[in-house]
């Protein structure tokens, strides 16, 4: 598409605009050949750890943003997480440009929002059906409240779950759990209404939103054309993590001649893409003519050598443009039976003793499964993987009014829609609902609004969430004048046992109050003070840390010992297996997450002495705990 060509002189002349608005000139933006040609081309990429990427896409849509808006065109965006979403808009929204480009015709947001958006939610309605919710945890509750015991005692018997009464979305068929055939049983029957309740009160799984959007498709063939038309550009944001069916929807709309399709990630880290059992993509996963980009700005050179044999697509050794510090101790901790227990105050000893910074999300202790057998709990009995969650729901609404829940997001909206969820959350505790016909249903967000308009109550509302955001937690007496207004404008009974305990008061996070006991996070305090989050390698991807430690973890096999071998460079080749390559991957992701030091722990009987001579002879200093 001629129209959106991008010349060096274009990249040029936006990092002489860009870099004439910096503070200092240290923080000057420059490009190399590699990045360059990404800009350039509309090639896909595998973009190692670190690289840079996200700087990359916010500079060719900044550059971009000119082009389209001369020829009347727009870009999509698709990312896979409303984190990365938000990333990407935190680094255009300062420019003149970035705003513009989170306008109409543009979208920046996450393939569910867009396959909503322009897709199944404009189908739905044009069946008569209204999208309230589309929400998996809401659904799977709002089925299992109305399922009789006789159907609750069936499901359990068949170990299957509620979380599968939904439409498929390849066929479109309900798939009824328990059952492979229609049948006339009691539980059968009572799965089906409480199926068909669900979907009359507008509360759809987001897979479900798939099948109508490929109705749409099939059924309005100018749907497609008019979102090419709008749709110059459009880039695919961490793709490894992109399913099949979602690949082969994204490449139905926006695969031809009159699109630019490009897709970045990175392969070696695609640990989400076979999440539910799907099949993962294939036209990006399962392609060798990926142009790589190896070179890494996160870690120095002694990690990058360390961690290459773990790639599963054989990039190759990382390059980075940091130089290793002097005899950085990148240690893996040999344990016994006995003294597993104690990998992780080893791991603070040695952090103390480098002077690393002493806060929980500097340095960051990870394995690849929780529970019990094997596991992450193993290293420490009072590790909850109720915690380990990406994005924890508050259990008090304190916690979503405190500035620590926030962490490293400080987006308004993301606050907002924290706080309003919030509230949902309590207006379901306080068992306040909301008539719509013969039905009654939990208020969403903008049933409740609406709600408050009538009641001429929102603009208090609002004022009320918008103080939380602006000014953090209040005094004790303030919050609890507060509460009693917020119980007031939702009509809600303040005496009520859940709705108490989840208005509690806590101002500060010692160790005794109720938020630390709450807590988003399993922190592990050392015999010093020193603090570290413990938790799954999922739940880190994406994360840089000053110190990561990897746990050894056990899903059939050992996957430290399965890959000894690939550490200590005694093996060599492609990574053969589904495990072992499942495997790779993981500790790859893990493995990639430090800038500073990189630990691993395993068990002494399950790593050779020859093996070990080979890791110390690679760099690793070995420890015996």
């Amino acid at each position: 598409m001629p129209e959106l060509e991008i010349t060096d002189n274009d990249i040029d002349e936006f990092l002489q605009d860009y870099n004439q608005r910096l503070s200092h000139p240290s923080m000057a933006l420059e490009f190399d050949d590699d990045r360059r040609a990404i800009i350039l081309s509309c090639d896909d990429v595998q973009a190692c750890p670190g690289s840079g990427k996200t700087t990359i896409v916010a500079a060719k849509l900044l550059i971009l943003e000119k082009k389209l808006r001369s020829a009347d065109l727009g870009v999509c965006v698709l990312t896979h997480t409303n984190v990365a979403r938000n990333e990407i808009i935190s680094r255009i929204e300062t420019h003149p440009s970035g705003f513009r480009l989170t306008q109409y015709p543009n979208f920046i947001g996450t393939i569910h929002e867009f396959i909503n958006r322009y897709l199944a939610t404009p189908y739905l309605r044009s069946t008569e059906m209204n999208p309230v919710r589309i929400d998996d945890e809401a659904c799977a509750a709002l089925m299992d409240n109305r399922i009789s015991y006789g159907t609750r005692t069936f499901l359990a018997n068949k170990h299957a779950s509620i979380s599968e009464l939904k439409v498929h979305h390849e066929t479109g068929k309900v798939q009824v759990p328990g059952f492979k055939n229609v049948s006339t049983s009691p539980s059968y029957n009572n799965l089906i209404e409480v199926f068909l309740e669900r979907t009359d009160r507008g509360y759809f799984f987001y897979s479900e939103m798939y099948y109508f959007a490929k109705q749409c498709i099939q059924e309005n063939s100018e749907v497609v054309s008019a979102l090419r038309k709008r749709f110059s550009y459009v880039l695919v944001d961490e793709m490894q993590d992109t399913q099949k069916f979602q690949d082969d929807l994204i490449n139905e709309l926006f695969f031809c001649d009159d699109v630019m399709l490009q897709r970045l990630g990175d392969p070696d880290q695609a640990i989400f893409d076979n999440m539910g059992g799907e099949s993962p993509n294939e036209t990006f996963n399962g392609n060798s003519a990926l142009v790589p980009l190896k070179s890494t700005h996160r870690f120095p050179v002694d990690i990058a050598a360390k961690i290459s044999g773990l790639s599963v697509t054989g990039i190759g050794e990382l390059q980075s443009f940091k130089e290793a510090p002097h005899d950085t101790p990148h240690t893996i901790f040999l344990y016994t039976d006995v003294t597993k227990v104690n990998v992780l105050e080893r791991f603070c000893e040695l952090l103390d003793a480098l002077e690393i910074n002493n806060q929980s999300r500097c340095a960051k202790a990870v394995g690849g499964t929780e529970g019990q057998g094997g596991f992450i709990s193993e290293y420490w009995p009072s590790y909850d993987r109720t915690k380990s969650v990406k994005t924890p729901r508050p259990q008090f609404l304190i916690e979503a009014v405190s500035r620590e829940w926030w962490a490293t997001e400080t987006d308004a909206a993301f606050q907002y829609a924290l706080l309003m969820q919030c509230v949902l959350d309590l207006l379901r505790k306080g068992g306040v609902t909301e008539s719509v016909g013969a039905y009654t249903r939990h208020y969403s967000a903008t049933s409740l609004g609406s709600h408050l308009r009538t009641e001429g109550a929102h603009e208090e509302f609002k004022g009320l969430l918008t103080s939380w955001i602006m000014d953090g937690t209040p005094s004790q007496e303030l919050w609890e004048a507060q509460c009693t207004k917020l119980l007031s404008l939702l009509g809600i009974d303040g005496e009520e046992g859940p709705v108490k305990e989840y208005l509690v008061y806590s101002e500060s996070n010692d160790d005794d109050n109720v938020i630390a006991q709450a807590g988003t996070s399993n922190i592990y305090r050392s015999a010093s003070g020193r603090e570290i989050e413990v938790g799954t390698i999922h739940s880190v991807k994406g994360e840089t840390h000053d110190a990561t430690l990897v746990l050894e973890t056990k899903n059939r096999q050992y996957d430290i010992e399965k890959l000894s071998g690939r550490l200590a460079f005694t093996e060599n080749g492609a990574i053969s297996g589904t495990q072992k390559q499942k495997f790779a991957r993981q500790l790859y992701v893990a493995a990639s997450r430090p800038r500073r030091l990189l630990c691993m722990a395993a068990h002494q009987d399950r790593v050779q002495p020859d093996v070990r001579t080979q890791l110390e002879q690679h760099g690793w200093i070995i420890q015996l705990v």
